[in-house]
């Protein structure tokens, strides 16, 4: 039987077919990972079933492939296409760079290019396994049935709503199922893959799966048994109900924190807004060792006009876009919540708002004591990680707010809640990086996220130095309640905050994508003060991806000469060089030096020659590769020569010839013998070495004659049809 080759017009379907699938795979993660550029993706992928299709070769392909993934990712992270000398540099040292971080272990330390990189990579090896499903395997169940349960989970497990998609992926995987199907039985009948004769095959199968997927739709549903899965599952394996537990949702009252709740399904607003936010309702200052308060020294109440300006915000450049959110009210709810950077609030039939000014944190109220449907416009700010990493705990002696009440602790909190957070930062510097290594602690340390069962602190616990050390289980108030005050015990001005998650994006009456915000999504995180760039937000709750614009801007930078690192470097040089003017001192400082760089610096230093180095590496490897049918021959041999002279050594021997031919040319079509395919080879290069070596393999294989024929002498055959196939 020989094989069925494929029409390309039925490999193009077929193609066409699966990119609809892997579509569905990344439209979810991609919404819900806040990555943008689907379009980049989708072309990624499209390119490499292109490329396969015209059989383009396998080194210009991957070529093709690479100069597209880099040339993307540039584009993501720098907005342009056409590199430059700096923008290269910058790239190529932060892809290197997380070798050390991966080697580490801190994974969630990867930068994003470096991501990208890695879902490129995985996006790749799926166009592989496709391409090898349908056209070897002739069967793409396993890759249907994957998609199946990926988005059957990501729609019960996530915010993304996969109501249309669901029907799409049924639609697509059984149509391209049926299609498969049918190509099988051509090839098992030896009939050729006529476009044509095959479009007229499987049109009964297209009309019935259109007409299934039609009435579908159209007939009644039954409403889910479960309203929401995650909280019944989590109810009946702990045995719980609701009696005894707290719902969800905002309280303005945080004074004793602690103790089980259950899910409230309740919808508090829908917002328009193009991307995720957090919802920010107020802050709380004071730590009680059960909870939190709001203490000021006065009460400073001030009036609005909607429409207008906030106080302090700065006028906005003329190349700079305002977001805007668009807020339904579904609950009547008696303060404002708002994006991080808001401008100005708009309301229909409201012409002042109040609000109470805690020290830059606003906690908006309407006069009437419930929030109507309303707009706003907000900027959100990006923060520089090269400022970030500048920050040093002296800086804050030059603040001129005063952040004392966001130092705050009760002289009752335990010695040895400060004793972790002091261990958590000594190796680090910087405020951020004390900051951030805080905010990394829990989940990294065996803490556990749960709702029910969570501990209530005795009249003689203190809240926070029992989930640090007792339980280490519970939701977003211990989390955030424990990262404020171990910051504030390291002397890092910080505040409680209170407000809501994004929620999850859904479709409203007009088609438009809203994020639906329920009871559930009240949340508690951390805002810091960071000097000189002023309050941030930190996320430490486990499973909570918080929300932060970071300008990854330390290659493009840290060379500035204005940098404080980079004067207090300079001015211990000219120190050192007056006290050592010897000429072997400055040498071995130098090599000192030298010796003690990062990799990163080295990088920096010598990039174009390592750059050089390995696309010289790897042009050589490719070149060696795609001769190997011409070296590879001569090492087989040299390495086979000591092979003992027998059946076993000579049936492996054998079998290495079937491949090297198959590696130049001379490939053994399915279903035709060993014997056929020996005279095709001896017509090949003349002679009969490939029949007798053929024929011993097949007495020794079929007729067990493995001890009486001349091993040595079919070595000698075997060597030197080796020799020819090398050319």
């Amino acid at each position: 039987m020989t094989e069925n080759k494929i029409d390309w017009k039925l490999l193009a379907l077929f193609y066409g077919l699966t990119f609809m699938l892997i579509r569905e795979w990344l439209v979810p993660i991609i919404e819900l990972t806040n990555t943008g550029h689907l379009w980049l993706f989708l072309a990624f992928v499209g390119i490499a079933f292109i490329l396969t299709l015209i059989k383009v070769s396998w080194l210009i392909s991957t070529v093709l492939k690479v100069v597209y993934v880099f040339l993307t990712i540039h584009y993501i992270f720098y907005d342009k296409i056409t590199p430059t000398k700096e923008t290269l540099s910058s790239l190529v040292s932060d892809l290197i760079s997380n070798a050390q971080i991966i080697f580490n272990g801190y994974w969630d330390e990867i930068t994003d290019p470096f991501r990208t990189l890695m879902f490129f990579l995985l996006l790749w090896m799926a166009t592989y396994l496709v391409r090898y499903w349908i056209e070897v395997r002739k069967n793409i169940f396993l890759f249907y049935l994957m998609t199946i349960i990926f988005i059957t989970i990501i729609d019960t497990f996530s915010p993304f709503s996969a109501n249309t998609s669901i029907v799409r992926i049924m639609l697509i995987g059984l149509l391209l199922l049926g299609l498969l199907s049918i190509r099988r039985l051509n090839e098992r009948h030896e009939r050729p893959d006529s476009f044509n004769t095959f479009i007229l095959l499987s049109t009964p199968l297209l009309v019935m799966i259109l007409f299934s997927g039609a009435l579908a739709n159209i007939m009644p549903k039954l409403e889910p048994i479960w309203k929401d899965p995650v909280p019944f599952l989590q109810a009946f394996v702990n045995g719980e109900g609701a009696g005894g537990s707290a719902k969800s949702g905002y309280d303005s009252d945080d004074t004793a924190l602690g103790g089980s709740f259950v899910q409230d399904d309740q919808i508090v607003f829908e917002a328009k807004v193009a991307t995720k936010q957090y919802w920010k309702i107020e802050t709380k200052n004071t730590y009680t060792t059960k909870g939190w308060l709001q203490k000021t020294a006065e009460d400073i109440v001030k009036v609005l006009p909607t429409g207008s300006d906030f106080e302090g915000a700065e006028e906005i450049p003329a190349d700079v876009s305002v977001s805007t959110a668009q807020l339904e009210m579904k609950e009547k709810f008696p303060f404002i919540v708002y994006p991080y950077g808001i401008r100005r609030v708009t309301m229909d039939g409201v012409e002042e708002l109040k609000y109470r000014e805690t020290n830059g944190s606003y906690r908006l109220n309407v006069n009437d004591g419930e929030a109507k449907n309303y707009s706003m416009e907000f900027l959100a700010d990006t923060y520089s990680m090269k400022r970030l990493r500048d920050t040093v705990m002296d800086d804050y002696a030059s603040v001129e707010e005063d952040l004392s009440q966001y130092l705050q602790l009760p002289p009752e909190l335990p010695d040895r809640v400060r004793f972790l957070a002091s261990e958590i930062v000594a190796k680090h510097e910087s405020v951020y990086e004390k900051t951030k290594a805080i905010e990394r602690y829990f989940g990294r340390n065996g803490f556990v996220y749960a709702q029910t069962d969570i501990a209530v602190p005795s009249e003689d616990e203190d809240y926070v130095d029992q989930f640090l050390f007792d339980t280490k289980k519970g939701y977003c108030d211990n989390y955030s309640t424990s990262m404020v005050v171990m910051l504030r015990a390291i002397d890092i001005p910080a505040r409680w905050v209170k407000g809501f998650a994004p929620g999850e994006t859904i479709k409203n009456k007009d088609g438009e994508k809203v994020y639906r915000v329920t009871n559930n999504e009240a949340h508690s995180w951390v805002e810091a003060y960071m000097p000189g760039v002023g309050w941030m937000p930190f996320e430490p709750t486990i499973g909570f991806v918080g929300q932060n614009n970071i300008d990854y801007d330390i290659e493009l930078d840290r060379d500035d000469p204005e940098t404080p690192a980079k004067k207090e470097q300079e001015k211990k040089k000219e120190q050192e060089k007056k006290k050592q003017p010897e000429k072997k001192e400055l040498e071995k400082k130098k090599k000192k030096e030298k010796e003690s760089l990062s990799y990163e610096q080295l990088f920096k230093k010598y990039w174009w020659r390592i750059i050089t180095v390995i696309s010289v590496l790897v042009i050589a490897s490719i070149v060696i590769y795609s001769k190997r049918s011409q070296w590879l021959p001569i090492v087989l041999i040299q390495r086979h020569r000591s092979d003992k002279n027998e059946w076993r050594s000579f049936a492996k021997s054998y079998t290495i010839l079937l491949r090297q031919l198959d590696l130049v040319g001379l490939k053994r079509a399915q279903g035709k013998t060993l014997s056929d395919f020996a005279r095709e080879v001896d017509t090949y290069y003349g002679g009969t070495r490939m029949r007798r070596l053929t024929s011993a393999y097949e007495k020794g294989l079929y007729g067990r004659q493995t001890t009486e024929q001349d091993w040595l002498n079919l070595k000698e055959v075997w060597e030197d049809l080796m020799k020819r196939t090398a050319g």
